[in-house]
Parts: C-alpha cells; structure tokens; sequence
C-alpha cells in the first residue's frame, strides 16, 4: 500500500477584523463575544457567564451551557469524487476533519481554496494526510477557523465555503458553518425590571445602557466619578488619559485593552501605563542604582538581571508580560528597561541601557573574567615576540649584492676562474711604528 502525506497550511488574510475582543476580561463578554472568543457561557442568573479559561463540565456552572447553533451535515456523492458535496459545523479554535476519496489516477496534488465567507477570510485550512491503496486514493482536509474569524455583526450560523481540486472532473465543495453569535442572543427582553429597566436582558445576563454598569445595572457610571474629572469631552484632548484611553461621557477616562501593556493601564490614574507609572514620582531614583533586589528608596520596585529570554512571555491571555520602556533622566540621560507588574502591584525591572551604559548579562559591577584577559594578554604576547624576531632579523641582515653592478654581470657558468672586483690581497710587509722605542 502506498502511503503519501501532504501537509499544507493556507492561512488567509484578514478582513473586517471585529478587534481583538478576546483581550477583555471574561467577566465583560457578552454572550456573542463569549462564543466568538470560543468561550463556554453559563445561563444562570446571578452567576459567572463566560468561561474562557475553565472547563464548565465539573458543575461550575450551576445552569444549563448555551449550546452554539449546529446545523444538520448534508453528504453528496459524486461520480470521479465522493463526497462532491457536504456541509459540516465548524466551531470557532476547534478543527474539523472530514475525508474525500478520489481516483488514483488525479492529475495533480490536492489543492484546498477558499472561495467565499460570510464572515472574515480568518481559517486555517490543511490537508491533514493522504493516503492511496490500489486505484485509490482518501485526503483528510482539516478545517479551524481563528477567534477573529467573526465580524462584531456575526450571527448564529455564518459559513465559509471551501473546494478541494485534484485535476479530475469533479471538484468536491464542502460548506462550513461556523457559529458567531449565541442562540438566546435573539430573544432579548428590552427594559428588562431584572435590570433595573436601565438594560435588556438575555441569555441570562443583563445588557446595560450607556451611563449604567453593574450586574443588574443598577449603578450609574457617573455616579462614581464624584468631584473628580480626569478628562473634557468639550474639546477632547489626545494626550488626556496618558494616551493610553479616551474620555468617556462621565469625563472619565476608558483604558485602551488592545494595546501592549493595557493589562497595566490604571484606570483611577488617567491610563497611566506601566512605564509612567515607575519614572514619575518617587521610584525614579531606582533607575539609577546598581544593586539588585528591592529599591531602598521604593519598595514597591524590585531590580532583576536582564534576562532578554523572559521578555518574550505572554499570560494566559496571549499578552506579552515584559513591556519595553525607555526614559531620559536627569543627571542620566536616556535609560531602557523591561518592566512586568504582578497581581501585588509590585514592579520588577530589567535593566538594558543604564545611564549610556548597554548591559549585556546583569546590573551588577563588571567582574574580571579570567580566561578572556588571558587570551588577550596571550595574543599581545605573540605579537609582540612576532615583532621583536622581524627586528632582530633585519638588524643582522646581509647586506644585499649589487646584482645590476657591472662587474657582476657576464659571468658565465663555464668559467673555471674568476677574480672578485672586491678582493684585496694581503699586505706582504709591515712595519712596527713602536719597534726599538723600548
């Protein structure tokens, strides 16, 4: 039997993206955001709704589940390939098989397209596997449409279309439904009294007009503001709320939460982000310092070596832990550094550039590492050695024969005598300026 595998990934563009709703806290996802996020939700009053993180099968939710709308699978047989036709239930982040048998004898490899959406182009499609006995052959497609694959408009049954092509006279087109909205989403009870009449209810949770929050809505948002206005609606002002949110109706600011870093938005202080919150104030000074461990002049920052590997982790939610901040200090200059927050409001530092000083390995004073200066000091050496023997070699060079001198050219090899131009015979008498003075 011969066996062959195929693995393709076409991952599409995006399209109408609704926004990274999947960001905000579960306690703040309305039905519909729940299940696009692939969250379970909880039906009972009064309780926690949407489960993004926790299986809801242990008894969690004391009610029943909302199921997502499954619609019936349809099969097609076809003539050169079975089925030609079929309609599957494509649930949001979970895959999908399904498996195409084919003749043998296809003019060209599987080939997966997309060729329409109701929703986004967001779907991950893969030819799982293929395998061929005799004359012929079955592909396993796989199918797993992303988070984001809904629009904020989403309904309860939105579908992609999908052809599978392997040169033959048939295509096989298979129709995916994908659910993007809760089915009770449609029977809303408007002005609900279990709201407060502030809200609409439905699928078991409260739905709040502008200006009202609360589980039943019974707060008004304003209310809470009391004396404090922390931003103008009348001109607004880009750099009000750090930057980091924009001005609500209660002349309150309203954090951003699809940035990086917005897990550390701080709300009560105008959106201060992390950053901002560690170089303004008091903990300044910790920036400066060479010692590791807790900041003597603010307890509440603790310097960590620089560790660039942990710079890269992400929460539960798929956002990045570390965030990148970069500041110029008096009497210091221009400073970067990682900074995370934990669930104490305690922050931790990793120095980068400290002072113009770039930091390789850790804050601490540079130690002497053995083995480099010595590999230093031993190419100084040889250097040195290499230099000295070039010296002395040309100090006790021979000086060089005047070949293109006269005298030494047209001598030929077969001359059996010769006489040396720089020859001197010996002096045949000598005479003693001292002899006969003793």
């Amino acid at each position: 039997m011969a066996s062959v595998w195929f693995l393709m990934v076409v991952l599409i563009s995006v399209q109408k993206v609704f926004g990274d709703v999947c960001l905000k806290d579960e306690t703040e996802l309305t039905c519909n955001e729940c299940m696009r996020c692939n969250g379970d939700w909880c039906t009972a009053r009064g309780s926690k709704h949407c489960y993004l993180t926790t299986a809801t099968e242990d008894g969690t939710c004391p009610s029943a589940l909302e199921k997502p709308h499954i619609e019936k699978e349809v099969t097609k047989p076809g003539v050169a390939i079975q089925p030609v036709y079929a309609e599957r239930t494509l649930l949001i982040n979970k895959p999908t098989k399904i498996d195409i048998t084919y003749n043998a004898s296809a003019k060209m490899a599987p080939e997966l397209k997309m060729v329409y959406s109701t929703q986004t182009y967001n779907v991950e499609l893969m030819e799982y596997a293929t395998e061929c006995s005799g004359d012929t052959c079955t592909s396993t497609i796989q199918a797993k449409a992303a988070t984001n694959f809904c629009n904020v408009t989403g309904g309860i049954s939105e579908y992609i279309e999908v052809t599978f092509d392997v040169g033959l006279s048939e295509k096989a087109r298979i129709k995916y439904n994908v659910p993007c909205a809760c089915p009770c989403s449609g029977e809303v009870e408007t002005a609900s009294v279990y709201c407060s009449k502030n809200g609409d209810f439905s699928c078991g949770a409260c739905t709040c007009n502008s200006g009202w929050t609360g589980e039943f809505c019974e707060i008004n948002i304003c209310s809470k503001r009391g004396d404090v206005v922390q931003c103008s609606l009348n001109p607004r002002k880009p750099d009000e709320c750090s930057g980091n949110g924009y001005c609500s109706e209660c002349e309150t600011c309203i954090c951003y939460t699809d940035r990086e870093g917005s897990q550390y938005f701080d709300q009560e202080n105008n959106c201060e982000d992390l950053c901002m919150s560690i170089t303004n104030g008091d903990c300044e000074d910790c920036l400066v310092t060479d010692t590791l461990g807790e900041c003597n002049k603010c307890s509440e920052i603790t310097i960590e070596k620089l560790n660039r590997s942990l710079t890269d982790e992400r929460d539960f939610k798929n956002r990045k832990v570390w965030v990148s901040c970069k500041a110029d200090l008096d009497d210091c200059g221009p400073i970067e550094y990682y900074a995370r927050q934990d669930e104490s409001k305690q922050k931790y530092v990793m120095m980068v550039k400290h002072c113009n000083e770039i930091i390789s390995e850790a804050l601490v004073p540079s130690e002497t590492k053995v083995p480099i200066i010595l590999g230093v000091l031993g190419i100084v050496a040889a250097v040195a050695a290499v230099g000295g023997v070039m010296l002395w070699k040309h100090l006790n060079a021979v000086p060089p024969v005047p070949l293109n001198d006269p005298q030494y050219q047209n001598i030929d090899a077969e001359d059996c005598t010769g006489e040396n131009p720089l020859y001197k015979p010996p002096t045949s008498s000598f005479k003693n300026p001292t002899y006969g003075k003793w």
